[in-house]
């Protein structure tokens, strides 16, 4: 329970040196004290607060809850600015967004190193080591210079480092993009803005302090991150370097009061003013980018992964990690092979990947967890695609199979009798050499949902001197597909091992759930020799 300072008090200054949290804050606007409840923890570990020991008049006693519900009109309207259409809003995705979220995400996975200022420093090489963007940790956010912590409070605070920041520093992103200078211009966002972001509006179990200190504490972790930038020419735009800076600004906490009765006040909200730091002028440049000496780019972030962060980050959290990941990877476009190792790494860490590849049984766990991880990722919205060659079915997870289950009683008989049938049964146990062949296999990408499809970015067209024969077409029809597979007497799983697909990919196509893509498109004529 927090303690507040009731009318009365005197000004003495006994209290604030003796709260080892920095708690007691000198009023601004008036004469006095106050105890920002979101940092008091009430000494839990003597029997009477230390600020209670040192008051003389007895101006401080505990905070009683409030009961009941009630909206106060002391606080701003909350009017959202992003995600207007329910559910994708665009957001700044450059370089330096992309590996703070993984900072924020990875945390004492990542390689950090001390720097000859005897600080913490994470760097990144950039552009094949020609550039390089370097991260350290702000002491505290809301001074106005930023001084960076030594390296042993470095290494506790990143190891403390919640993951649900990334969500706000995804957010600030998100805003950036909506103001014309965000490295000159702040935006202000509040604790009911957030509370929708982030559908902790629907969270009965928290009572509105713990909201408010988890806002609190997820928008400063996001704030203590500083970044110094070098960058070599690119196409037009010439070299440029900047010096350690704030990713975001945290110009200004606004606290808002109530009190009861009995002199107690109540904090009922937050806002924070914030300001993009001067990696925004390089990279979130519109006015420049005309004039090709800057970049100007951005994203799209669905709203549905805020809500997956803050629903798996305990339970799933490599899986939080690899959505994280993919946000920014896919946006890339072109081929999205990725090797499983890759995603090993990114989703736990190297130090827990060479473990399992060197000690005697480590492998079964991160396994179970892999799996477990892809599975959540394909309930979410997002199908692995395997690799025929290097992840084949005999290795892959039981449940990628198992999902090729028809629904249909008569397909699921025919199913059951043909796997019975395969040299290799659904319910046959993995290979013992199934963990070698694992971390050496790939996916050949993700299929996405309607709201991550709007995250790849789209490559402009090559002029071509005449239309290739496969737009000259016309689309394969699901009906298509399934007739001319059944007049070669071919089940969907014959057809999916031909084409190095899984069995429910040509399920969907057939019930035109997906459309065949020009990359497929003459394999499916060839294959069933369709005219």
């Amino acid at each position: 329970m927090a303690y507040t300072i009731k009318d009365g008090c005197i000004s003495c200054d006994s209290c604030r040196p003796q709260c080892p949290r920095g708690a007691i804050k000198p009023q601004a606007k008036w004469e006095g004290y106050w105890i920002d409840p979101t940092l008091c923890n009430n000494c839990q570990d003597v029997e009477v607060a230390r600020c209670v020991q040192s008051c003389d008049i007895g101006s401080l006693s505990p905070l009683v809850p409030k009961k009941g519900r009630r909206k106060s009109t002391l606080l701003p309207a909350a009017i959202a600015d992003i995600f207007l259409s329910g559910k994708t809003t665009p957001f700044a995705s450059s370089m330096v967004i992309w590996e703070a979220c993984n900072v924020l995400a990875q945390r004492q996975h990542l390689p950090w190193q001390t720097d000859v200022d005897g600080k913490l420093c994470y760097r990144r090489p950039v552009h094949r080591g020609r550039g390089e963007i370097r991260f350290r940790l702000a002491k505290n956010p809301e001074q106005d210079y930023s001084v960076a912590m030594a390296e042993h409070e470095a290494t506790e605070t990143i190891a403390n480092f919640d993951i649900r920041a990334t969500c706000l520093h995804l957010i600030f992103a998100a805003y950036a993009i909506t103001i014309n200078s965000p490295w000159e211009e702040s935006f202000v966002i509040n604790d009911q803005h957030i509370e929708q972001y982030l559908d902790l509006d629907k969270r009965k179990d928290l009572n509105k302090l713990d909201k408010l200190t988890l806002i609190k504490d997820l928008v400063y972790q996001s704030c203590q991150l500083l970044v110094a930038l070098d960058w070599p020419r690119q196409g037009k735009v010439k070299a440029f370097s900047f010096d350690e800076q704030p990713i975001w600004h945290l110009v200004n906490t606004e606290y808002y009061f109530e009190k009861d009765v009995q002199g107690g006040r109540h904090l009922i909200g937050l806002s924070f003013t914030i300001r993009s730091g001067i990696w925004a002028k390089h990279f979130l440049n519109k006015q420049d980018y005309r004039n090709q000496t800057a970049f100007y780019q951005y994203g799209t972030l669905p709203k549905s992964l805020l809500t997956e962060v803050m629903s798996n980050w305990q339970q799933h959290e490599g899986e939080v990690r690899l959505l994280l990941w993919l946000l920014f990877k896919l946006r890339l476009g072109g081929d999205h092979r990725l090797t499983i190792r890759t995603l090993l790494r990114i989703a736990y860490g190297e130090e827990r990947l060479t473990e399992a590849t060197t000690v005697r049984g480590a492998h079964k766990r991160l396994l179970k967890t892999f799996e477990s991880d892809l599975e959540t990722i394909y309930y979410y919205g997002l199908k692995p695609m395997f690799d025929a060659e290097t992840y084949p079915a005999d290795i892959q997870p039981l449940w990628a199979k198992a999902i090729d289950i028809p629904n249909d009683v008569d397909e699921a008989l025919e199913f059951w009798v043909n796997d019975a049938n395969q040299n290799r049964s659904l319910t046959d146990t993995a290979p013992r050499d199934k963990w070698q062949r694992l971390i050496n296999a790939r996916l050949t990408g993700f299929d996405l949902s309607e709201e991550w499809q709007q995250t790849v970015r789209r490559r402009a067209p090559k002029r071509r001197r005449k239309q290739s024969q496969t737009a000259q077409l016309k689309p394969l029809s699901g009906h298509v597909i399934k007739a001319a597979r059944q007049r070669q007497n071919l089940t969907q799983r014959s057809l999916a091992e031909r084409l190095g697909k899984s069995q429910s990919w040509v399920r969907d196509v057939e019930k035109g759930r997906f459309r065949v893509g020009t990359d497929d498109y003459a394999r499916i004529q060839q294959t069933l020799d369709i005219k």
